[in-house]
């Protein structure tokens, strides 16, 4: 089979599809990713070729503005996110509809893989050249963007004869049951992270006397303002008997000022790779961060921003294998009890354990091969 897999230029949205790609190719399949021209380093680096489907586009254009380059309001709270995002979506969608459906007529794949926020492009790009598509989750807490992005859409969808965007031929749900109401007829699957290749650091195969915290606000969040809440988080967490590694973009380290001395390492780390020299770690509750911790096993102060998998986060808390810290709670008192609950008390890490066992148990990306080579033989 030949299998396009269409994605946004962003980190949270492709890495969760690598896994199926993987396995996809492993049996045989050639396999393409379709996405913006500036993404092109970081699907080489997952060792997959890519077609560009237009320029270079940046997430937080087409999210911050609307279609004439003007700024947009930031919403106030976390039910309108789903609006905001659908219609940002809907404007990468405008910006790439036509270069996928192009490159879907002229390479002719078998199937379409698209990952559940930037999908509008390959719903299209399917209908229109009779190809079926699959839809695949990112993780907990997919915000309801549709009706947004039909609404955005309208032009692009009255020109290709359509009114709405159209269903998926299969849903591809990678939320273990724990965390999130079943999608109704999907297929589940196992959350296999994926993180960007490079050396191992040495610090990762020490060994250590002291627990040891990763302490990140993702990838976004330290570029959008965040990163004096960084600082205060370590300013704090540097109190503690513990070794902080703090994953954060390089070009901002030199912006962070004096650590604590308890710092290991500071700059971009690919979770993948260090989370298994690590105890706890304390995030924003981004779903790629969530889940990757999740499947090392590895308990979690969670401080969810806006758009985070508030449920999915709830669920986790009450499951006792993280502590939740409201932003608006936050203080240096209440992030040393949280982290100092998680690490002194293993009931935390016997939880984490649980849910990272609980995911073990899906079918993995290698066992979904078998499914879509009956959907497309259909």
């Amino acid at each position: 089979m030949k299998i396009l897999v269409n994605t946004g230029p962003a980190h949270p949205l492709y890495f969760p599809v690598v896994g199926l790609a993987w396995a996809l190719r492993a049996a045989g399949h050639e396999v393409l990713v379709a996405a913006p021209e500036n993404w092109d380093a970081v699907v080489r680096g997952s060792g997959l070729p890519m077609a560009a489907v237009s320029g270079p586009i940046e997430m937080r254009d087409v999210m911050g503005k609307d279609r004439a380059g003007n700024p947009l309001k930031f919403p106030e709270s976390h039910d309108q996110m789903g609006g905001m995002t659908g219609s940002g979506f809907a404007r990468l969608a405008e910006r790439t509809l036509d270069g996928t459906v192009d490159l879907v007529a002229r390479w002719k794949p078998d199937l379409i893989v698209a990952e559940s926020y930037s999908f509008a492009t390959a719903a299209i790009a399917a209908k229109v050249n009779g190809v079926p598509w699959v839809k695949h989750t990112v993780g907990p807490g997919d915000l309801p963007i549709v009706p947004a992005l039909n609404d955005e859409l309208a032009p692009e969808l009255a020109r290709f004869g359509l009114d709405r965007l159209p269903e998926a031929d299969l849903v591809i749900d990678n939320t273990p049951p724990l965390l999130g109401d079943s999608i109704a007829g999907a297929q589940p699957m196992r959350y296999v992270p994926y993180g960007e290749p490079g050396l191992l650091p040495e610090w990762v195969l020490q060994p250590r006397t002291k627990p040891r915290l990763l302490v990140t606000l993702g990838s976004v969040q330290p570029q959008a303002g965040g990163l004096p809440v960084l600082v205060q988080l370590l300013k704090a967490l540097g109190t503690l008997e513990a070794e902080l590694v703090v994953a954060v973009a390089d070009f901002l380290v030199p912006q962070m000022g004096e650590l604590p001395g308890s710092v290991v390492a500071v700059g971009w780390q690919s979770l993948t790779s260090v989370l298994s020299g690590c105890d706890a770690v304390v995030h924003h509750g981004g779903p790629g961060t969530m889940m990757t911790c999740l499947t090392h096993g590895l308990p979690q102060v969670v401080i969810p921003g806006m758009g985070k998998p508030l449920s999915a986060i709830g669920k986790l808390a009450e499951f006792g294998a993280i502590r939740r810290i409201e932003p608006r709670e936050l203080t240096p008192e209440l992030l040393l009890e949280a982290t100092g609950a998680l690490l002194a008390q293993e009931s935390y890490g016997e939880r984490a354990r649980e849910v990272r066992d609980q995911i073990a148990q899906l079918p993995s990306p290698a066992d979904l091969v078998p499914v879509l080579e009956k959907l497309v033989a259909k």
